[in-house]
């Protein structure tokens, strides 16, 4: 076609809205267009970049032996009910009640899907190994949609599934994929380094994610050079150390009054003393009951860590009122004496080697 005759669409301005310049480019090139808050369409000259690399996508999955199906976006409420997930997804998950009551979903991620397919489909082991992909449309309800077409409420995915007779099955189809998105990232260009994730709702025993490194990413890497150890802060796992003050000797219980000291750096200034020798006390509500969480003075809690180890839909610090309620103290007084007999307790391994703690 003549370029004359060509779809072309240009702004001088960067769009208001655009954080990074990516989205600034995108807009301006007219490869994109805003629909609303994370909705974007693709104009002519973006879907053919698109196409290119939605067909590398295709190439890789295609060596790397998996078979390519289309399953329709909107899936049964039901199938999510009988996997356990569908209250687990939270609002991200967009629902829809047709005109014969039945609760459907716009698929955010497929597994259900396909391990319906392959039930339908698959009567013997012998059929097995088999792995299936789709490149299609999915739907999250982001609760703040950023930076383009990075983080939308409507997106495209590629998500491919294995099925497998065994362990050891499964774990050659794994490395089967990774493999391919090793090729992949490197034909597009991108310098993306494998690391531990957190499995989040999606489950399993293991996962790895593609982070490429950028001065607007949102993700935090923790990486050991002597190891070369690199996973996401949600899912590394740390050496713990033994006490230092191990031989010290062990003193019997007792109260001290600290009458308006409130916070971490009050009591290490108050006792003279380290936070690392302190267990701080943190109440959370997790599906509606109480959890006290206890960290070492010194360390944060790690919210998403805490909240695929206790299964909850819902994680959120309790309120003062809560906190009086459980604990018989102020806010800023918790700890782990006197707590509720309903109150789940849960120590974090830094308290473990802690002697003399406060």
């Amino acid at each position: 076609m003549r370029f004359s005759r060509y779809l072309i669409f240009t702004l001088r301005e960067d769009p208001k809205d655009a954080e990074v310049i990516s989205h600034k480019l995108m807009i301006r090139a007219g490869l994109v267009y805003k629909e609303e808050s994370g909705l974007y369409g693709y104009l002519p000259m973006g879907f053919r970049v698109y196409n290119k690399v939605v067909n590398i996508i295709r190439e890789e999955m295609n060596r790397a032996g998996a078979i390519e199906v289309l399953p329709t976006i909107l899936t049964p409420a039901n199938l999510w009910i009988e996997s356990g997930r569908y209250d687990i997804m939270g609002k991200e998950m967009i629902r829809i009640k047709d005109r014969r009551d039945n609760w459907l979903v716009l698929g955010p991620t497929h597994e259900e899907a396909f391990t319906d397919i392959v039930r339908r489909t698959v009567s013997s082991y012998k059929q097995l190994p088999l792995t299936l992909y789709q490149i299609a449309k999915k739907f999250r309800d982001e609760i703040r949609p950023r930076f383009g077409v990075m983080r939308c409420r409507e997106f495209t995915m590629k998500d491919a599934y294995s099925f497998d007779v065994d362990e050891k099955g499964l774990d050659e189809s794994y490395n089967k994929m990774r493999e391919a998105y090793i090729r992949i990232f490197k034909r597009v260009g991108l310098n993306a380094l494998p690391v531990e994730a957190d499995v989040g709702s999606m489950g399993g025993t293991r996962s790895e994610e593609f982070m490429v490194f950028s001065s607007v990413g949102e993700a935090t890497i923790i990486h050991c050079p002597k190891c070369n150890y690199y996973a996401n802060v949600e899912r590394a796992e740390s050496i713990l150390k033994d006490d230092p003050n191990e031989n010290e000797p062990m003193e019997e219980l007792k109260e001290v009054d600290t009458p308006n000291v409130f916070t971490i750096d009050d009591l290490t200034r108050f006792f003279n003393t380290s936070p690392k020798k302190f267990i701080k006390t943190i109440i959370y509500v997790a599906d509606g009951k109480p959890v006290a969480v206890l960290i070492r003075g010194d360390l944060d809690i790690n919210e998403v860590k805490l909240k695929n180890y206790l299964g909850a839909v819902e994680l959120e610090l309790a309120t003062p009122e809560i906190i009086e309620k459980v604990t018989s103290a102020k806010v800023g007084f918790a700890g782990p004496v006197g707590l509720k007999k309903d109150v789940r307790v849960i120590g974090d391994f830094s308290i473990k080697n802690i002697k003399n703690a406060i």
